[in-house]
């Protein structure tokens, strides 16, 4: 035991410096950077440093007690982990219901600290494991699945060892909140933000390091028709613009330096085509377009006052009030609206953190001509837009 209490409150009065440090097995305190510091969303299972003499030594779990890296706190830990899965319907490993431990040599990061306790996750290749530092003394808070009747059947031994540490604090409604408690880290962290009364960490803002963005935008699409009569070999192509508005969120990892983020949006604008050639009537087509698409993105270069990121998104691309015409006829519709799932790509500039400057195109769609069934309309589109991100929490 006194092998843990000692690092760990070498590993307290260090973590309140800003430059990257480690504390070797004897108790010293060497300063220098890591070299190899990605904020990593899996612990490292080592890390390359540099002392301040110019010097690089190899970080590993036996070597070191504990070590800081930017804003990331790490613990060596030698001692058992649960090895069941915590997640048996992603991984399709059910290893039964009798609990399983590994030993393991792995560092811990830091998730939590207040008022004498210290959460740590241990998070590789096998699964997540999370761990209750008590002035110096380290509990893992054991959690599995398994399936048990053709549905999973969670062991929540955790919730028992957190029901006896912290029933007499007198937690309204303590019962509920274990009941409901999830084996995740956000939960985890507002579960002990609670009990301990903490109340500076029921502040979204103090905890996401890289806050969510609402996005609204204004854009100039191209709008590329195609008209195609299914008995005649001729496509007629005819290209219009057409601005739109988007709305939208963009919600960042709070791991990676938050280069990975996720981007829902919805956007509209008018469309319309009118196809005009020898040997054919004229065509129009006409509608509201309403895009929803559900993306993810990552930053190839992130900076304070300039991000370049590309995304990918799935799109629902809806054509509200949907009318085509063929010639001098009236036009004809469709019974309210015609939807198709296609998809899209962006790759933009984020200036200031604040303005969006980005190019993205729209995978083609085709759907029927109701005025003339013997032809079908093919729509893509390559649009030019600013977007302003109003940032959550964010004070100029």
């Amino acid at each position: 035991m006194k092998k843990i209490i000692i690092p760990f409150l070498l590993f307290l009065s260090t973590s309140a410096f800003c430059q990257d440090s480690y504390i070797s097995n004897d108790g010293q305190t060497v300063n220098g950077q890591v070299l190899n510091y990605k904020e990593w969303s899996k612990n490292p299972a080592e890390v390359k440093f540099q002392k301040t003499d110019g010097s690089v030594i190899t970080l590993t779990p036996e070597n070191c007690g504990s070590f800081v890296a930017g804003t990331d706190k790490y613990l060596s830990y030698h001692g058992t982990r649960v090895a069941n899965t915590d997640n048996v319907l992603v991984s399709r490993n059910d290893d039964g219901a009798t609990m399983i431990k590994d030993t393991v040599n792995a560092f811990l990061r830091q998730v939590y600290q207040f008022d004498g306790y210290t959460l740590f996750e241990l998070f590789d290749n096998k699964r997540i494991n999370f761990y209750l530092n008590k002035n110096g003394n380290i509990k893992e808070l054991e959690y599995y699945e398994t399936i048990k009747d053709g549905t999973v059947d969670p062991n929540n031994s955790y919730k028992a060892y957190l029901y006896h540490e912290f029933a007499g604090k007198g937690i309204k409604d303590f019962q509920v909140e274990i009941k409901k408690l999830r084996y995740n880290e956000n939960d985890l962290e507002n579960f002990f933000a609670n009990v301990l009364g903490d109340q500076s960490h029921t502040s979204e803002k103090l905890r996401n390091k890289y806050p969510s963005e609402i996005l609204l935008g204004v854009g100039a699409n191209v709008n590329s028709g195609t008209m195609h009569s299914w008995t005649s070999y001729p496509y007629y192509h005819q290209t219009t613009f057409s601005p739109s508005v988007e709305f939208g969120l963009r919600l960042y990892s709070q791991r990676n330096f938050g280069k990975f983020f996720f981007q829902p949006t919805i956007g509209v604008m008018p469309l319309s085509n009118t196809f005009k050639a020898s040997g054919i009537q004229t065509k129009i087509v006409k509608a509201t377009e309403v895009n929803v698409a559900i993306g993810a993105g990552y930053m190839f270069l992130k900076k304070q006052d300039i991000s370049v990121y590309a995304d990918g998104a799935a799109l629902l691309c809806i054509l509200a009030n949907y009318e085509t015409k063929d010639g001098d006829r009236k036009y004809v519709g469709t019974d309210g609206s015609d939807a198709r799932i296609t998809g899209q790509v962006e790759l933009g500039v984020i200036v200031r953190r604040n303005l969006n400057i980005f190019v993205r195109n729209s995978f083609p769609i085709r759907i029927i001509f109701p005025a003339n069934t013997n032809y079908t309309y093919k729509m893509s589109q390559l649009s030019l837009a600013v977007r302003y991100a109003f940032i959550h929490g964010h004070k100029k």
